[in-house]
């Protein structure tokens, strides 16, 4: 469930009691068009306001605590804009949601407290609210990852605040765990420039960032530029070195650069720390069949295909066959390949192929 529908869910907790207009003069100090009702959300009383319905018997603050809440809960209720009005024409309010947030926060209500502050920067958008509110949400999102988006859109509200550094940090967080590092960087450049405090966690934080940026900067250029892919990825093997999928990588852009051997001492490399992966069992076919070790290279091939079933790799395995001269397996080979698929174009230049040899 995602946190609109839960807060919704939580609205129907409450319990709505009709105010009349004269009423709302009189108690706010505000004119309205319709009578109205006004939320209460406090578990300790509500029997007893279902019995009495008595307006007089019900303590301001409950009144306080339940429209704030409604306000923070969904943001388009009917009624908002005048709980908005009648909550700035009473001067405890600000203190009293305060008081019921540190409460719940006390109680670990994180939800509540956070619903609650959402309401409350409404009416009261400084920095002091939404430290609490963003620090509140983050703690939330931790455990829950359905709240990344309100997490989010209290950091986006909260950026517009000048000079305002703490919701940058966050984000920062969070665009880390997306994989999405140079927004990251972004977002944490961005938390010092404001006066974010630079202590050891936001400088550890900013240089973990920079190697793996690199890292995937050398990864687009491995086709490209293979030569300046390998002068980044060669220096991160330090960092790097129980990483199996950076040996990949450099072995990728030396057999770019028909660099076949060095290649495949780097994909011994990766299988030595991690046997599994099959790219790398097939980039060692690859090699091995640019060099004309067929036999190697089918081996290598037969044991990707085993967990693939790959059309790509049945058909390099196919070519082996037909470059070392072993027709019978390479027409025996194109014929489980075209079951894949009959219609893929190198299963069609191959069917040509081994027909122009018959």
């Amino acid at each position: 469930m995602n946190t609109k529908s839960r807060f919704s869910d939580e609205l129907n907790k409450l319990l709505f009691l009709e105010m009349k207009k004269e009423n709302v003069k009189k108690i706010f100090n505000i004119e309205i068009l319709e009578d109205i009702y006004i939320p209460v959300k406090s578990s300790n009383i509500i029997d007893n306001i279902k019995e009495q319905k008595n307006m007089e018997q019900i303590p301001m603050s409950f009144f306080i605590e339940g429209m704030f809440y409604v306000i923070g809960a969904d943001k388009n209720f009917k009624f908002n804009e005048q709980y908005k009005k009648m909550l700035s024409n009473i001067e405890s309010s600000v203190i009293v949601v305060k008081s019921k947030i540190a409460k719940n926060v006390k109680e670990r209500k994180l939800q509540d407290a956070f619903i609650l502050l959402k309401g409350l920067l409404k009416t009261d958008d400084s920095i002091e609210v939404y430290d609490k509110a963003i620090t509140i949400v983050e703690e939330l999102r931790s455990k829950d990852k359905s709240f990344k988006d309100e997490e989010l859109e209290v950091i986006e509200s909260a950026k517009l605040k000048e000079n305002y550094a703490l919701p940058y940090f966050y984000e920062a967080i969070i665009r880390r765990e997306e994989g999405d590092y140079e927004k990251a960087l972004f977002c944490i450049n961005n938390y010092i420039s404001r006066g974010g405090k630079q202590t050891l966690e936001i400088t550890e934080f900013r240089e973990s960032l920079k190697p793996i940026i690199d890292y995937e900067k050398a990864k687009e250029l491995l086709y490209d530029e293979p030569n300046e892919s390998l002068k980044i990825l060669i220096p991160l093997l330090d960092q790097f070195s129980d990483d199996a999928a950076i040996y990949y990588y450099i072995a990728i852009a030396y057999r770019v650069l028909e660099n076949h051997e060095k290649a495949i001492y780097y994909l011994n490399e990766a299988l030595s720390i991690d046997s599994n992966i099959v790219e790398v069992v097939n980039e060692l076919g690859i090699n091995y069949a640019s060099l004309s070790d067929y036999e190697k290279a089918i081996a290598y091939f037969r044991k990707a295909f085993e967990v693939t079933k790959s059309i790509e790799i049945c058909t390099n395995i196919t070519m082996c066959y037909l470059n070392s001269g072993d027709i019978e397996n390479a027409k025996n080979h194109l014929d489980i390949a075209k079951k894949l698929d009959p219609n893929d174009e190198i299963v069609i230049q191959l069917e040509n192929i081994i027909n122009d040899i018959k």
